[in-house]
């Protein structure tokens, strides 16, 4: 059996009882954490998993709750002693920048004891992230809005990947943070086992009708608004009513696992 457990389910704000977004994908045997809000190292301690059992790290982009705990996380592999090296998989864009940080918070490679694997994410190649286990990346629009008022000439930069990942017979798919729901169509183009979905950028129900008629095994909706906090009760009704394909729909808290 697999699993995802969701470290941190919350929004881009801090939300009662809910870390920033963060997960565990279990899966073909290897322990892969999917981006690394905070405090996704107290989580993972919580949960009896070692830092140093962690095959890779996948950084789906550079917003802070998505990444804030990186530094903390490793900061603690260095602690714990881990020895092999810890891939880390992330935008071009944000290689330098966490090198930058990793020796303004006097923790450099020299010092770490491991190496760090930083390997950019390419679109159209598929990436062999730990044995067994393989990520296609697709783009999607989420930072459009903020190159244009911060530096719309930047085409390198602002960049969102949702993941496609392959193991073990299974496709898993993470949205990342979307523009629209429009942004999931060529990694929905076939089936699924787990689509793991953001609702925090737009309405339920452009979300539903979007995913209308497409093969789902299990739906989990994450990452919820602060609007729809407290609402899960009800939004599962309403996707159920909506969604009557899916196989599966699971609404987390921050701790909860999913095994498919």
């Amino acid at each position: 059996m697999h699993s995802i457990i969701f470290l941190g389910t919350g929004p881009g704000v801090p939300a009662p009882g809910r870390g920033s977004s963060s997960s565990l994908l279990e899966l073909a045997s290897a322990k892969i954490l999917v981006d690394a809000g905070e405090p996704c190292s107290l989580h993972l301690r919580d949960r009896g998993i070692r830092i140093s059992d962690l095959d890779a790290v996948l950084i789906t982009h550079g917003h802070s709750d998505h990444t804030a705990g990186l530094f903390m996380l490793l900061q603690s592999a260095w602690l714990e002693s881990r020895q092999r090296p810890l891939p880390i998989y992330l935008p071009q864009e944000l290689i330098e920048p966490l090198k930058a940080w990793l020796n303004a918070v006097y923790l450099p490679e020299k010092l770490l004891g491991f190496s760090l694997l930083l390997h950019p994410w390419t679109l159209g190649k598929s990436a062999k992230v730990a044995s067994g286990v393989e990520v296609e990346v697709f783009a999607t629009t989420h930072l459009d809005g903020l190159r244009q008022i911060i530096e719309p000439e930047a085409m390198h930069r602002f960049k969102t990947f949702g993941l496609i990942i392959h193991g073990n017979g299974h496709r898993v798919i993470y949205s990342s943070d979307l523009g629209a729901p429009q942004d999931l169509k060529c990694a929905l183009s076939s089936r699924c086992d787990v689509l793991v979905c953001e609702l925090a950028h737009f309405l339920p129900s452009a979300l539903f009708s979007f995913l209308q008629g497409r093969e789902i095994g299990t739906l989990v909706l994450n990452h919820l608004s602060p609007k729809l906090t407290g609402q899960e009760k009800e939004l599962a009704i309403q996707v159920r009513r909506e969604l009557p394909h899916v196989g599966r729909i699971f609404i987390p808290h921050d701790g909860e696992s999913l095994e498919f």
